[in-house]
């Protein structure tokens, strides 16, 4: 065989096992949660008040607890403070937390806990009764595809 089939016999086969593993399903971490889990403003505060570096425990509910050490905790304006932590269940998750105060004073609380290895994860919300939740998303609807044609 000549050199040049060679290489090219090897590149096809490279670039048919990239392709093999890149289709590699990824699993639902929280799949075992519940879709909609309360929590409260005081959690949500006494999060943000965790120095970097140092390890923390969030207890959302009986089920869903995250500990893992804060990678961040930063104010850059006087009206936002936002925090990331990294779990190392939950397929490396991150937490991130934000707290955003308005301008009529009242605080909100935004977020998301996300894994680039999972299919899933949960993001902050504050329905109109006050209460936050954190609701399951899909993350196939937050990431877009990037495909070619």
């Amino acid at each position: 065989m000549k050199p040049i089939n060679k290489l090219m016999l090897m590149l096809l086969l490279c670039l048919t096992t990239a392709v093999s593993f890149s289709q590699v399903g990824k699993p639902e971490v929280f799949a075992q949660y519940p879709e909609t889990i309360n929590i409260s403003k005081s959690q949500l505060s006494q999060a943000l008040t965790v120095a970097e570096g140092a390890t923390v425990t969030l207890n959302f509910s009986s089920d869903l607890i995250i500990t893992g050490r804060v990678v961040a905790n930063v104010q850059k304006f006087d009206n936002l403070q936002s925090m990331v932590i990294k779990s190392e269940s939950f397929a490396n998750a991150l937490f991130h937390l934000s707290k955003v105060t308005n301008k009529d004073n009242s605080i909100s609380y935004v977020g998301r806990i996300l894994s680039e290895d999972a299919l899933d994860g949960y993001e902050i919300k504050n329905e109109a009764s006050g209460i936050y939740q954190l609701k399951k998303i899909q993350l196939e609807t937050i990431y877009q595809p990037c495909t070619q044609q």
